[in-house]
């Protein structure tokens, strides 16, 4: 488990603002409470190191870049339950974004996070039960321990849950309007200026909802008033895109004009209209087919899927996915099962190839060619064919390009260029909706997609962690296989989810000759490698000061092995460092060991080149 200190600094990392509390306690440690919270590791090593068991306080608010909480209590002996309270305003209005960072309090409630650029106050008792903490609050945030003796739990966490953007119905939730509001009549001035028209054109569309009048009608009152008061006039495309949304917001006779500004709300919460549905009809599960899952590639890609390969820059995944094309477009056998004895060799078909990062002419093809690609079968779109900027995962056109080419395998590269712009990678169900049309397209035409994504920047991150910047992409793709360094040159692909069987061994390979060397398989996964690598990166100064130590110590003549190694452990250098450095320099020549007969049990050690006495080093 990490420590307090770890966590809170893990915090810092994603843009919120900590500072220390007592243990088992709601009060500050630090003179100010929440306003002398900091993002800066240095203040945060301070407080931990100084309080190691203190809770950790979030400053919620623009300190921590707009970070609101509805805070749910809980408190049986008053019988209040700030759940039910939520979940009887849920049954009126809608369902709030639950897609979203989510922990459980001491008491048994929830913290629900957003982001608002808007500043929102706290507020305490805006509900029975329920209090919102923005701008002057602070929340305790997991693993803190409350008074109780019960810790705070992440349901969903920082890692795995992207942090949900508020949008229209959070907002209602968090500025509730009384009923007078809008029972009375909308007056609307005889002029409008440029920063108020969108709010007026949407209070005026609430208004008329509210009177039951149809679409048609609201349409036409708005761009009446719109041409009449608005000075320009919103365009008819501001008023699709920013006004009439909101006539989906609330059904007739029911829309309260909102007194809140929601002309700089980019995030409606648009839902489609009420259809009664048709009768139910139920499949008996013993007249279900029971299919075996098809490999693309055995093991690693499952057919007519999605797999995700994700991996830092320079870990090799352009030349990964040419291997993996050529071996499809060839019907040959791929090297991540090169020395898998039941492993099947791939189908032959056209691959069709989707890159905005790589250049076919100068990177692609030679990557293809050496792999030993069937040329003539690998279809791409060029980047600056006038058609590429429309080829998003939900687009027509992509259906249309797998409808008459029939590919095998279909290669997006990265992730982020066929999101369309309107989405973004944090919206967990916008980026669901996005991806789904893919998984309707894999199974109409048993096209498999490989989905290319590059890895988040945050150090000593492994497996899902790695590509949280999206949940959905995890969770949509049947198989998910990262990439990355081993060492010396060694590389690794590493299967990290699996949805069709046990997880594969891990593929070691190389790229020194500019394709894919096949190097065997391994039982170590991402984490192993990562981990050992991050030790690695903190022992690497130590080891150099042991090297130089060793040969400053040598450069008078040969040593003991044991006196080197007594005094190696006078100066705290550590038994495993010091090993480490004699290995390294023995394997660049620079010490050799030795024994002489009459001491056979001695060991020697001396430099291989000793500088000769009287001569200058430079």
């Amino acid at each position: 488990m990490e420590s307090m200190k770890d966590q809170a600094l893990q915090y810092a990392r994603l843009g919120l603002a900590v500072f220390p509390i007592r243990p088992r306690s709601k009060q500050p440690l630090t003179p100010h409470g929440f306003k002398d919270a900091s993002k800066e590791p240095q203040q945060i090593e301070e407080w931990w190191n100084k309080w190691p068991a203190a809770n950790i306080g979030i400053a919620t608010g623009q300190v921590s870049d707009g970070l609101v909480v509805i805070d749910l209590d809980v408190d049986k002996d008053k019988g209040i339950d700030g759940r039910v309270t939520l979940r009887e305003w849920e049954a009126v209005h809608g369902k709030l974004p639950d897609e979203t960072w989510l922990a459980i309090t001491g008491r048994g409630g929830y913290h629900y996070f957003y982001r608002d650029t808007a500043t929102v106050k706290n507020r305490a008792g805006l509900y029975e039960g329920i209090d919102i903490r923005g701008d002057g609050g602070y929340i305790v945030a997991p693993p803190s321990i409350h008074p109780n003796g019960h810790v705070y739990e992440w349901e969903q966490d920082p890692m795995l849950y992207p942090l949900a953007e508020a949008n229209g119905l959070v907002y209602e939730f968090l500025s509730p309007v009384p009923e007078s509001w809008y029972k009375q009549p909308l007056e609307m001035p005889d002029q409008i200026p440029d920063g108020e028209r969108t709010n007026a054109m949407v209070k005026l569309v609430c208004s008329q909802q509210a009177k039951g009048l149809s679409d048609e009608a609201i349409r036409a009152a708005v761009r009446a008033e719109n041409a009449a008061k608005c000075v320009p006039p919103l365009t008819d495309q501001e008023l699709e895109k920013e006004v009439f949304p909101a006539l989906m917001r609330y059904e007739k006779g029911t829309a309260p004009y909102q007194g809140k500004d929601f002309s700089k709300r980019s995030n409606w919460n648009v839902q489609p209209p009420k259809v009664k549905p048709g009768p139910v009809k139920l499949v008996s599960i013993d007249q279900v087919e029971e299919k075996e899952p098809e490999w693309l590639i055995t093991d690693y890609m499952p057919k007519g899927q999605i797999t995700v390969l994700a991996g830092d820059g320079g870990s090799g995944k352009t030349t990964v996915w040419c291997a993996i094309a050529a071996a499809v477009s060839s019907g040959s056998q791929c090297f991540l099962n090169e020395d898998n004895p039941f492993a099947e060799e791939c189908e032959p078909g056209k691959v069709l190839f989707f890159s905005s990062e790589d250049s076919a002419e100068y990177t692609l093809k030679g990557r293809l060619r050496r792999a030993g690609a069937k040329l003539d079968h690998v279809l791409y779109l060029d980047l600056t064919d006038e058609h590429f900027s429309d080829i998003k995962f939900n687009a027509p056109l992509l259906e249309e390009y797998i409808k008459e080419y029939r590919p095998q395998l279909v290669v997006f590269d990265p992730l982020q260029s066929f999101i369309p712009p309107e989405v973004q990678m944090g919206q967990r169900n916008a980026m669901r909706a996005c991806l789904n049309p893919l998984i309707g397209l894999g199974e109409k035409y048993g096209t498999t997609f490989l989905i290319i994504v590059h890895t988040n920047k945050q150090v000593g991150l492994w497996g899902r962690k790695r590509i949280a910047d999206s949940a959905d992409i995890w969770d949509i793709a049947r198989s998910v296989l990262i990439a990355g360094e081993a060492n010396d040159g060694v590389r690794y692909i590493s299967q990290e989810k699996s949805n069709y069987g046990p997880l594969a061994q891990t593929v070691l390979f190389r790229l020194d000759s500019g394709k894919i060397e096949f190097e065997g398989y391994s039982d170590k996964k991402d984490k192993d490698f990562v981990t050992t690598a991050q030790a690695a990166t903190y022992q690497a100064p130590a080891r150099a000061d042991a090297k130089a130590f060793i040969l400053d110590y040598l450069k008078d003549g040969e040593k003991e092995t044991a006196d080197l190694d007594g005094m190696m452990k006078a100066q705290g250098i550590s038994k495993g460092t010091l090993e480490r450095a004699k290995a390294e320099l023995k394997k660049e020549g620079q010490i050799t060991y030795f024994s002489r007969g009459f001491k056979p049990k001695v060991h020697y050690c001396k430099l291989t080149n000793p500088i000769p006495s009287g001569a200058v080093s430079e």
